[in-house]
């Protein structure tokens, strides 16, 4: 059967969710309703066919260390996913619309993202894709039982946005992030809320609320795979060296604990890349990282069948052979006319060293800050892309610097816990010209290397 969703209303400025007449009768409750069934452990994975049409769907070329490997409109439906996570994905970070970071569902449930499929598959392969056409103003559709796997459908002849803004279009322009999220929810076993708030109810305001479940969705998806269990395996880091991967966290089994890893390449057949039979002391498993391994998210399953047996979901940035891909990327332009000017590096930024950074061709000012982080903030905009926020002592370190002359160095933290993870940098001058009274350079995004 197919559960028909998002059908943008006619006068209302709202999106109308409806059910396809095949639906079975859901259990009801006072706000979220189930549709019968769930996922496995060998239904958990997800892909992505990008045969997205819309130059919006995939212009979001930035990378996130917390969605590594991947943009557009594969890093938008991923983002929608994991939200529906047991707890924050990674640090949390990657979505403005959300503060307190994405992943919020709360129960024994976590998505194996398997990257790129090379085709829309079956009904049964666990896929997004598009559509071509349209059907009666039908945004996008899941097509169940999902007992033995699901599809989710997008109808190209509205315009998908990938984001990661919070700024979408009236009319046709639809949030990529928001419909995936809510779809993946029909994915879970869910069907519609009542609760208005709701991501899973039949109406939702047009934008990007839909990114976010709320309370009513997480009782739902408790409801269905049990809220998140004390004992569930809990990944709260990784460190890779060589071809090695050590995996940290709490609940691993003593034998018999397997560790999941996102597909190097496109295709396959969505089943995540396991190393099997792994002995753990508790709190840490080594692993040798198979060849076919690539970034995305590694999970631990435990030497169990429950819901409860799979870890949260954390992103790794494995570059194919077993190494992190470490460096520094620009990001964006600046803002601020001619006050402003270019931020650069081409340091390796190994932890507990020092890395230079010069900002150049800046006009009409001598001095500026140079402004890093470990959390990108929202404002001031730089661009639409990553930025500072130089206001916060606690989460930003500022470096006095004449622009254009010489290097400024930075200390990078020498803790083992930041490996893999980015910080943030740019610069910023003062210009009353600017509405925020400040002028800011490019970013700079350091991702850590161990």
């Amino acid at each position: 059967m197919q559960l028909k969703n998002l059908i943008l209303g006619a006068l209302a400025p709202t999106l109308a969710l409806g059910l396809g007449t095949t639906l079975l009768t859901p259990e009801v409750s006072i706000g979220y309703s189930t549709i019968g069934g769930s996922l496995s452990h060998t239904q958990r994975d997800f892909r992505i066919y990008n045969n997205f049409t819309d130059a919006a769907a995939n212009n979001n070329q930035t990378p996130d260390a917390q969605f590594p490997g991947y943009q557009g409109a594969v890093m938008a439906i991923w983002k929608g996913t994991v939200e529906w996570g047991s707890e924050l994905h990674g640090d949390g970070t990657g979505d403005p619309h959300q503060p307190t970071g994405l992943g919020s569902g709360g129960a024994n449930f976590d998505a194996s993202f398997q990257g790129e499929a090379t085709g829309t598959g079956g009904t049964n392969n666990n896929i997004h894709s598009e559509l071509s056409g349209s059907s009666a103003g039908v945004l996008a559709y899941t097509e169940t039982p999902i007992s033995d796997g699901w599809r989710i459908r997008y109808y190209s002849d509205w315009n998908w946005q990938d984001g990661p803004g919070t700024s979408v279009g009236g009319g046709s322009n639809i949030d990529l992030q928001s419909v995936a999220c809510h779809e993946y929810g029909h994915a879970l076993g869910l069907g519609h809320s009542t609760s208005g708030p709701a991501t899973m109810a039949a109406f939702i305001q047009s934008g990007v609320n839909a990114r976010s479940i709320e309370s009513d969705d997480s009782n739902g998806v408790k409801a269905v795979y049990g809220t998140k269990s004390g004992s569930k395996p809990r990944i709260t880091g990784v460190a890779i060296s060589g071809n090695q991967i050590t995996v940290t966290g709490s609940n691993f089994d003593a034998t018999g604990n397997q560790v999941w890893f996102t597909q190097a390449s496109a295709g396959g057949n969505g089943q995540p890349i396991k190393v099997t039979n792994l002995t753990s002391n508790g709190t840490s498993i080594t692993a040798t990282i198979p060849g076919n391994a690539g970034p995305g998210d590694i999970q631990v399953r435990s030497n169990g069948t429950a819901h409860s047996d799979l870890s949260n979901a954390w992103p790794t940035d494995l570059n194919g052979t077993g190494g992190p891909t470490c460096g520094i990327t620009q990001l964006g332009v600046g803002t601020g006319g001619a006050n402003i000017g270019t931020l650069d590096s081409s340091d390796n930024p190994q932890l507990g060293t020092t890395i230079n950074v010069v900002a150049t061709g800046f006009n009409g000012s001598s001095s500026g800050i140079l402004i890093i982080g470990l959390s990108p903030a929202t404002v001031p905009l730089l661009g639409g892309t990553i930025f500072l926020d130089y206001t916060n002592p606690a989460a930003t370190l500022g470096i006095n610097l004449t622009l254009g002359v010489g290097a400024a160095p930075i200390s990078l933290p020498a803790s083992p816990g930041l490996a893999y993870v980015s910080g943030y940098a740019q610069v910023g001058t003062q210009d009353a010209s600017q509405p925020q009274g400040w002028a800011f350079s490019n970013g700079l995004q350091i991702t850590f290397c161990p």
